[in-house]
């Protein structure tokens, strides 16, 4: 086939729906195309758009009649679109553009020479290179999670053989319009949000004798990730058919079908099933998940129909998938819940380096915990410690993973159950190259182009300088991404091309000089003078721009009662903290100075309120060497909601816990944090002491504050973060269900009738995240209490009453006897993936500290119900702090220094091997 036989080769199908700010950027790059533009078929259907996007396509088949066909249908998604498209198209070849992504110059050119290559016309679907087109940062990148299978460049592939190399997006891909009708294939419009484009691709390549694809990264698709969140892949999670007709139509629909078929299921289809499947599991592991909103009817359809697929899939393709990284737990998940492991007994991991004491193991099962022995070079020892890991999805436990620590590594045994167990290598299956083409598979040579006489041009150190008409053309594809992405002509796209180039050259020689003063940075930081100044040393901060919590309580005790240790305190010099403490006596060092890649170095400690990664790495990750010095998280309040899917991958030490119930759903069996009691200390909050005597100095009767103190939600920042102005912010603030709860309640003149006549001052502490919405109006009745201004625990001894949501200040609060109040409008919603709260052991109801208030009515009549008792607690919150916290004395600052302490006793064996 030659470049002049390229009439009747390309037809595209293009679904357009609400598109309007895109679609003319999509057609751009279609107009610009190296492929002779007027050979295209292009077929739009509109599926009923609520904007102007079909007015525009309307003018631009105008501007095209004999290239761009339109029609219009009744809203049936994507799928149903296509198939009206289907029915329209008259080319060989079929493709599905999105019409909000754009295609690179040389797209159609380069698939239509691939093809004039594919002499034995082997090749049943054609698969081109999607790159990420980020909106927000006008970048693309070649990022797409399933680019590997292009790292071997041009080539064809049988699925049967190299089944990693799957496909599930329709539009980079082109199908034979012969065998879409000589099998009637359509797009099933059951399945949706998603995977409708994989279940299609997997129904026509069952229908093909042989499933070869070509591959083709040279044809560059730019997939936009829109910046405001709204494509489908993007808001799908939010649609009930998410976990029921994908499942029921899309995976079950291919998975069965191929069956009935052929009598089996390809392992291609079972890894295009899988690596779709996975995106559910690894959503429902983060913290802030799209998944966690749909209710226990929904939950129940889904694992029913999620059993189905995954009879279909079989258990060495879920072993050995490697289309993409697989987390260990999602393939644990199935594997245990699904396909009981094929053995009769656990699978036991080695989890710890080789000589590393004491040495870990771990095994993972279902039901119940194994009876266990275990022998070190023939001799039968006991556990350290142990514990058992619960991992959930879904609401539902699908396994536990139990770890055992030994106390030395050496030849180790494992029996469970009676049984000899031997050790497994986890499972890292990885890309091998690919096989080589026989028969008919095989591609022709690459067209080369023809040869100029050119003047030479010599080297450049050891790289020879490619062909001018080379460069210009890699130049020319480059521009004509740049000028899609920027959204401007050629000409301002090259300078942008040209900025970028030089501020790359320019960074780069920064960095290499930036490396040169970081190593002599590094032994300036080891060097004698240093080493002997913080040898050994206690890091001990907040937050990087704070202070007043647990790090400076706990420096503030350490210092005077343990001045032997080498103890600093490290802060931003800007923090409104800073002059205070410094007049206070603390040993200052500046976050982010020279002096602190010193002091972090050669720490044996890093000790710190907070878990974020600017606190836990204070002097980065890459820079600089690793501090050896151990993490004790001191927390922030009490943990009531589940919080280990955050904590669980952080090098954490020791973890400070204040109540006997936090305790145990951390470092106790069958919980889900990783922790053991050997990481978990029960010693209560160093800033707990300091309230304590604050408190003891104001009696309840004598306070005068109504402090209000609502946390915050995680979907509200989201919201801000794509507006553009402080004023767009504040408006996304002040129309939320939030606002118009709180801020309406702060507002009412019936809570300032309450102040008045009680005598309270109305004040407000806002979370800190609520500084990126700058100052929001209230009465000149409410004060609004910001860090900066002072003490929180002086706010905190002072309230006669609070109100607050699901903060942990309440336990603050209670454990000085001041009586409050929760108020929970949004109860329904707060643990559906809108906060970055997920479900844990605290029942507001059963043990919370105070009343629950569902509505601001209700607010005011617990308020009114204090005030008639003459603010004195229920005796029901009072038992329900006595019974929660394990200490309420002031010692706690000195049990958290205990507990770093033993940090450094080396482990001897729990009794009776439990650990817990």
């Amino acid at each position: 086939m030659s470049y002049n036989m390229t009439k009747g080769l390309f037809s595209v199908v293009v679904a357009l729906y609400g598109v309007e700010d895109y679609v003319d950027t999509f057609f751009q790059s279609l107009e610009r195309q190296s492929f002779p533009f007027a050979d295209l078929d292009i077929v739009v259907v509109d599926d009923e758009s609520p904007d102007g996007s079909y007015e525009i396509v309307k003018r631009w088949a105008r501007k095209y009649p004999g290239v761009i066909r339109h029609t219009t249908q009744v809203n049936g998604g994507p799928g149903a679109a296509r198939n009206t498209g289907l029915d329209m198209v008259r080319n060989e070849w079929v493709t599905f553009a999105d019409p909000d992504d754009a295609l690179q110059a040389d797209y159609f050119r380069n698939v239509a020479n691939f093809l004039e290559r594919d002499t034995n016309n082997s090749a049943a679907m054609l698969t081109t290179r999607v790159m990420i087109w980020n909106e927000n940062q006008r970048r693309v990148t070649d990022t797409h999670p399933l680019r590997r299978k292009y790292m071997f460049g041009e080539r064809l592939v049988d699925l049967r053989k190299e089944p990693n190399n799957i496909q599930l997006g329709g539009a980079s891909i082109f199908l034979k319009r012969a065998v879409l009708e000589a099998e009637s294939l359509r797009f099933d419009e059951r399945v949706k949000p998603t995977f409708e484009d994989g279940e299609f691709i997997g129904r026509y390549l069952g229908s093909c004798e042989d499933p070869v694809v070509g591959l083709i990264p040279s044809a560059r698709y730019l997939y936009r990730k829109r910046g405001n969140g709204t494509s489908l892949v993007q808001s799908g999670w939010q649609v009930s058919e998410r976990y029921d007709d994908i499942l029921r139509y899309g995976y079950l629909g291919l998975l069965e079908g191929l069956k009935r078929r052929t009598g089996t299921v390809p392992v291609w289809a079972q890894n295009m099933v899988l690596y779709d499947l996975q995106w559910y599991f690894a959503e429902d592991r983060s913290m802030n998940s799209k998944t966690a909103w749909i209710n226990d009817e929904q939950k129940e359809t889904f694992l029913a129909l999620l059993m189905r697929v995954v009879a279909h899939i079989d258990r060495e393709t879920i072993d050995t998938f490697a289309v993409v990284p697989l987390d260990w737990t999602t393939r644990e998940a199935l594997l245990v819940r699904y396909k009981g492991h094929g053995l009769s007994v656990p699978r036991v991991f080695k989890w710890s380096a080789a000589g590393q004491s004491p040495a870990q193991i771990l095994y993972t099962y279902s039901g119940t915990t194994p009876s266990e022995r275990f022998r070190v070079n023939g001799t039968e020892v006991e556990p350290t410690r142990t514990k058992t890991v619960a991992y959930n999805y879904f609401g539902q436990n699908f396994f536990m993973a139990r770890s055992v620590w030994l106390p030395t590594d050496g030849t180790i045994e494992v029996w469970l159950d009676g049984e000899f167990v031997p050790f497994e290598s986890p499972k890292r299956p990885g890309w091998t190259r690919p096989l080589p083409a026989e028969g008919k598979c095989k591609l022709g040579p690459i067209r080369k182009p023809a040869r100029h006489s050119l003047p030479a041009l010599g080297a450049v150190g050891r790289r020879v300088l490619a062909p001018a008409s080379s460069m210009a053309k890699k130049l020319d594809n480059r521009l004509g991404i740049e000028s899609i992405v920027s959204g401007t002509a050629k000409s301002a796209a090259l300078k942008n091309v040209a900025i970028r180039v030089a501020r790359r050259k320019v960074q780069s020689a920064l960095g290499n000089r930036r490396h040169q003063a970081d190593q002599k940075t590094v032994d300036w930081a080891l060097s004698p003078a240093n080493v002997a100044k913080f040898k050994d040393a206690w890091v001990i901060m907040d937050r990087v721009d704070q202070a007043d919590d647990n790090g400076e309580h706990l420096y503030r005790h350490v210092a005077a009662n343990h001045p032997e240790v080498n103890a600093w305190f490290l802060l931003d010099r800007t923090s409104s903290d800073w002059s205070r403490l410094e007049l206070e006596g603390f040993r200052l060092v500046e976050y982010g100075s020279r002096a602190a890649i010193a002091l972090v170095l050669n720490a044996a400690y890093l000790i710190s309120s907070d878990a974020t990664a600017e606190v836990q790495y204070p002097i980065g990750r890459g820079r600089y060497p690793m501090s050896d010095a151990k993490i004790v998280f001191l927390q922030h309040g009490v943990i009531t909601q589940d919080l280990s899917r955050w904590v669980n991958p952080k090098p954490i030490s020791l973890f400070v816990t204040s109540t006997r119930p936090e305790y145990d759903s951390i470092a106790g069996n069958n919980s889900p944090y990783r922790f053991t009691d050997r990481e978990t200390c029960l010693t209560g909050l160093p800033r707990f002491d300091a309230l304590q005597q604050k408190a003891l100095a104001t009696p309840v009767a004598e306070r005068n504050i109504l402090l209000v103190t609502p946390t915050w939600r995680q979907e509200l920042k989201t919201k801000a973060g794509l507006a553009t102005t402080s004023e767009e912010r504040r408006t996304v603030l002040e129309s939320s269900e939030y606002a118009r709860n709180w801020f309406g309640l702060l507002r009412s003149p019936e809570l300032k009738e309450y102040a008045d006549h009680n005598g309270l001052e109305i004040v407000y502490l806002p979370h800190p995240s609520f500084a990126d919405f700058g100052e929001i109006e209230f009465p000149d009745y409410v004060r609004v209490h910001r860090r900066a201004d002072g003490s929180v625990q002086d706010i905190f001894a002072r309230s006669q009453v609070a109100l607050t949501d699901y903060s942990s200040v309440a336990f603050d609060l209670a454990l000085i006897g001041s009586p409050l109040v929760y108020f929970h409008f949004d109860r329904g919603e707060i643990f559906n993936g809108k906060h970055n709260y997920r479900k844990g052991y605290f029942e507001f109801d059963r043990d919370g500290l105070g009343p629950v208030a569902l509505s601001p009515d209700e607010v005011m009549h617990h308020l009114a119900d204090l005030a008639e008792r003459n603010f004195e607690r229920d005796e029901l919150y009072t038992l329900r702090t006595k019974q929660a916290f394990a200490y309420l004395d002031d010692g706690n600052s000195e049990r958290v220094f205990q507990a770093i302490k033993a940090l450094n006793q080396p482990e001897s064996p729990s009794p009776g091997g439990s650990g817990n």
